[in-house]
């Protein structure tokens, strides 16, 4: 065979290998990362609003955007976890990870209004999702 019909085999074989390593792996690799950082943030931005009895109205509205944006999150996360390699989710359980009950968690987390069942959810899903927690 000709060395440079070879070389374009090659070429064209690794742009192809390269190309479904890209969509099929990293993509939902980097969105679940992504994900992961949002959830963690709108914890720490959403943080007062557990409960909304006796509060103004801006504070009110806030509490309706966590709880939709909890239930979006749990929504995406759970989408996410259809799309990521088999061996990337035996990886995080490897390293402790459960986003499958970090998503069941926030649907929980969006439904309450209890200070105290809000900060163990909160816990749980922190835990699931690989972030140190209290005690650690």
């Amino acid at each position: 065979m000709d060395e440079k019909l070879l070389a374009v085999l090659i070429g064209i074989l690794s742009g192809i290998a390269g190309y479904f390593m890209t969509t099929f792996w990293m993509g939902p690799i980097l969105q679940y990362r992504e994900l992961r950082i949002k959830v963690f943030a709108d914890f720490i931005f959403y943080a007062q609003v557990v409960n909304a009895d006796g509060l103004n109205d801006e504070m009110k509205e806030l509490f309706r955007k966590r709880i939709l944006t909890n239930r979006r999150h749990s929504a995406d996360l759970s989408a996410c976890l259809t799309e990521l390699p088999s061996w990337y989710i035996w990886w995080l359980h490897m390293k402790g990870q459960n986003p499958e009950i970090a998503a069941t968690n926030l649907i929980g987390y969006s439904n309450t209004t209890e200070y105290e069942e809000a900060a163990k959810r909160v816990y749980k899903i922190n835990k699931a999702l690989g972030f140190k927690g209290e005690d650690e």
